[in-house]
């Protein structure tokens, strides 16, 4: 029964706010020096994926592929934090950027839904077909975590037999769910700030293909409902958000995981609601490990001092490492 109850992560009493442990992180935490190695991906269908690669200056067999979050990329403190740690001991990391973050992509009307395990799938073999790595772990933060959980489900039968497991934190599980948080008086406020760079990813996309993307309908987006059934859904070959939102949800796709899993969602988390605290599933598949510390909002996971170790980076390690 894989529901981890006791979490390791506790959260600095003074800092005792949901929202508080979301934003502050990404102003406090330093941002850890990587040079990344980028390279240009040539997608099956026709796009380009830039991949950004951190060596750890040894030979090693060991690879992770960290996924980051909405509007996100590979620059995120986050995204460094988790490369640096497994650096450190020995692991090389792949940092993936997203088409439509205005770095990947381009070439093709398509931007990285929370339902693009095609992509993962893509960069993943592609990592392994050079015959360097043996034993290949996920990581992934929010949309990135859900992601994750959805390729290891979706595509278990046919799994390259180099994955070992996965790590993720604050994983939008269910989307339905984390769609109606995004409309509390709070979640606006959230809401805002992602809206004003999914639209501005709708302007410039625009820009190469006028004929396909009417924007006139930018007025009619307030919200993020609003976004995913004016441009995700007919964009992306949804018949509307509701149908989005159910098939790129991994809620449905956890029982179907195969390989040694950590879910770590902190219960105040302002952006997880409903299943995307699966205990049941966790209950019922062994290679599900649920965890759910009370403090940690969407993502923050506070850790005081300004050399300690990001304490989701420490977690990941704690897991993933023994599976190597």
């Amino acid at each position: 029964m894989p529901v981890i109850e006791n979490s390791s992560y506790q959260p600095p009493h003074f800092f005792n706010n949901s929202h508080l442990q979301t934003i502050l992180p990404s102003y406090m935490r330093r941002r850890e020096n990587v040079e990344y190695e980028r390279e240009r991906f040539a997608t099956p269908d026709g796009d380009v994926l830039l991949l950004d690669w951190s060596r750890c200056g040894q030979e090693t067999d060991k690879l992770l592929i960290i996924n980051h979050g909405l509007c996100g990329h590979t620059q995120r403190h986050y995204v460094l934090s988790l490369v640096k740690a497994f650096n450190l001991i020995g692991w090389d990391c792949l940092a993936w950027n997203y088409r439509g973050t205005g770095i990947s992509g381009g070439e093709k009307l398509q931007f990285t839904t929370n339902d693009s395990t095609h992509e993962l799938d893509w960069v993943t073999r592609h990592a392994i077909a050079a015959g360097r790595y043996k034993k290949v772990a996920f990581s992934g933060y929010s949309m990135g975590g859900n992601l994750c959980l959805l390729y290891l489900g979706r595509h278990a039968a046919e799994l390259p037999q180099e994955i070992v497991g996965a790590a993720v934190f604050c994983a939008t599980i269910d989307l339905t769910a984390s769609s109606q948080m995004f409309n509390t008086t709070i979640g606006r406020l959230y809401a805002r700030h992602f809206l004003q760079k999914l639209l501005q990813m709708i302007v410039v996309m625009h820009k190469k293909f006028p004929d396909e993307i009417d924007i006139s309908k930018l007025d009619q987006v307030k919200t993020m409902d609003d976004f995913d059934e004016v441009f995700t859904a007919p964009l992306m070959g949804y018949a509307n958000a509701k149908d989005y939102w159910e098939k790129g949800s991994s809620s449905r796709w956890l029982d179907k995981i195969q390989v040694p899993t950590l879910v770590v969602n902190p219960r105040n988390d302002p952006f997880l609601a409903g299943d995307c605290f699966p205990v049941q599933a966790a209950e019922e598949n062994p290679n599900l490990f649920l965890e759910m510390p009370d403090g940690g909002g969407h993502c923050g996971f506070i850790t005081m001092g300004f050399d300690r170790e990001w304490w989701p980076a420490f977690r990941a390690k704690e897991f993933l490492v023994p599976l190597a």
